[in-house]
């Protein structure tokens, strides 16, 4: 009888709080066994530390093991499989066919260019806003900097359905708020379609996530702007540094850790962006919204082809990590994070 979940888990969370720490008991025993001369023994604190330690980050470990890494090995197998949902259906092992068929596949490389494009427009921007946001905020009286910063996290966990909602109203075709506030200002005669237009629907989806601020980043960037010692602008200062020099020469170095993070964090987010798609466009106008995690949920639920999903889904997660990757050998190469 297969073990429960919530079985399952335990069994796992005390697996790894237990077997680590005694096979590494059990190596340096075997160690001092084999090398008896060395004088090699290992206090009991250090062992009773160990036990200790895997039993704090047992739950996290068994966490990823159940939700995670065991689940990432499965898709791996599927994606080399035919695997359907449909009740009976059984997988057949077909190797590396989905794969060459998604890389083969025009529609695959036109969502890749969309979320690129996405990515593009978006994360110059979020980087540039939220590192100008912090250095507004820093300079405020602390009772207003808490303000702020609670004002520009808060849409960040607003619900992605009320937020889609909120943005489908401003950029409404007919009478909607943008249009409104565009003919007041005689920038366009007739009502534009935003979402339903090919040539807008993607700046339109662009231009939201500019109005969603990323606020976590806000705090990140405010927290390193705080750890700047104030005596290296008060010698810049002295020496006649200008703004412009204070800011490339002392800020953005120091900061360049959380640029990092920032940066990395926003290419898994851009890669992974899914919700203006299934909410708002449902990949259109003629697939110019079909972002790759969009195409993905199409093939898994609409076309019944889980194999094929878990492809994409495993050349998603390399595309990722490629990219995180080169961006943090590139970004960090001078800083330890």
């Amino acid at each position: 009888m297969p073990l429960k979940p919530f079985a399952l888990l335990i069994t796992v969370v005390l697996a790894w709080a237990i077997v680590p720490p005694t096979l590494w008991h059990v190596a340096c025993a075997i160690k001092r066994r084999l090398r008896p001369k060395a004088g090699i023994r290992t206090p009991g604190f250090v062992i009773r530390r160990w036990y200790a330690a895997y039993a704090f980050i047992a739950v996290a470990f068994g966490w990823s093991t159940v939700f995670l890494f065991f689940p990432l090995l499965r898709s791996l197998h599927y994606s080399l499989t035919d695997k359907a949902l449909s009740s009976g259906s059984s997988a057949t092992w077909v190797g590396l066919t989905n794969y060459a068929s998604i890389f083969g596949d025009p529609l695959w490389w036109k969502s890749v260019g969309v979320t690129i494009i996405f990515i593009v427009g978006t994360l110059p921007y979020s980087v540039v806003v939220c590192l100008f946001l912090a250095s507004l905020i820093m300079s405020l009286p602390p009772m207003w900097q808490t303000f702020f910063k609670t004002a520009l996290y808060v849409p960040g966990v607003t619900s992605l359905a009320v937020s889609a909602a909120i943005m489908r109203w401003i950029f409404y075709p007919g009478d909607g708020f943008a249009n409104m506030v565009m003919r007041k200002l005689h920038l366009i005669s007739a009502n534009l379609t935003w979402f339903g237009d090919p040539h807008l629907a993607l700046p339109t989806i662009i231009v939201m996530s500019w109005l969603g601020v990323n606020g976590m980043a806000v705090i990140i960037y405010c927290a390193a702007l705080g750890g700047i010692p104030k005596d290296y602008y008060e010698a810049s200062e002295l020496d006649g540094a200008s703004p412009a020099q204070k800011f490339f020469h002392i800020t953005w170095p120091l900061v360049k850790p959380s640029t990092v993070y920032v940066t990395i964090t926003g290419l898994i987010g851009g890669f992974q962006v899914f919700a203006p798609a299934l909410l708002i466009t449902g990949g259109g106008p003629l697939g110019t919204t079909n972002f790759m995690n969009y195409v993905i949920y199409r093939t898994f639920y609409y076309e019944n082809q889980f194999g094929r999903a878990c492809a994409m889904s495993v050349a998603l997660m390399v595309l990722i990590v490629t990219v995180s990757i080169i961006n943090y050998r590139y970004m960090a190469t001078d800083v330890e994070y």
